[in-house]
């Protein structure tokens, strides 16, 4: 029997939480124990209820007034994810966001795990998500061990080391842009990575990456 999960969301777009409460109504030994609906409330109640998770989105809409531009949007999410790391490291927290240039900038700030939104609309993929956030925390991170790559993700990783973004990525393997993202997500657990830099060394600390894979300022 799986452990009881306390979960908490802390998100701005209403419809979007109550899509997400009614899945994690449905899932087994899921217990949601609080939502919030601004960055700041964010903060102040995963604090005080110390859930065993805390699902929060990355870009912030409540923030917006005049003069507040979307790097600032952004920053009241990544200032969140960073403030709850720092007094509350027992707390797992599982970003996610619709802006998939904000994935890696949510790992560096202190989220264990971090996903494009449209990868939550799976339940047992949601389940699993939350579970490898937790994980995260409570795991230490010293095994020698890896999964396997596939040689899809192979050649993703070696395009990555280059320097390739996931659209340029797509375009060259003539697979679908959701599919490459689901890939380097897959890749990031697999290697037990932070972010993309993160993979690719780990990659090359593994042996997966051969000389020459490197970034190359001619693009080539």
């Amino acid at each position: 029997m799986a452990e009881t999960l306390r979960v908490m969301i802390a998100d701005d777009i209403l419809p979007f939480v109550k899509g997400l409460k009614e899945m994690l109504s449905e899932i087994p030994d899921l217990e949601l124990i609080g939502e919030a609906f601004t960055a700041a409330e964010a903060v102040t109640m995963a604090l005080a209820r110390r859930p065993d998770v805390v699902m929060i989105d990355v870009s912030w809409k409540d923030t917006r007034t005049s003069g507040l531009s979307a790097r600032q949007h952004h920053e009241a999410g990544l200032a969140a994810i960073e403030r709850i790391k720092r007094q509350a490291p027992e707390v797992a927290i599982l970003a996610m966001t619709a802006y998939t240039e904000l994935i890696e900038l949510a790992r560096q700030r202190g989220a264990d795990l971090a996903v494009p939104k449209e990868l939550l609309n799976d339940f047992d993929q949601l389940d699993r998500l939350l579970r490898k956030a937790v994980d995260a925390v409570r795991v230490p991170r010293m095994r020698k061990e890896f999964e396997s790559l596939t040689n899809r993700e192979q050649q993703i990783l070696e395009m990555m080391a280059k320097g390739l973004t996931d659209q340029e990525i797509a375009g060259a393997l003539r697979w679908g842009i959701g599919v490459i993202k689901r890939d380097v997500q897959t890749i990031y657990e697999k290697l037990d990575a932070r972010n993309r830099a993160h993979a690719v060394a780990r990659g090359y600390d593994l042996g997966l990456l051969p000389k020459g894979c490197s970034f190359r300022s001619d693009g080539t």
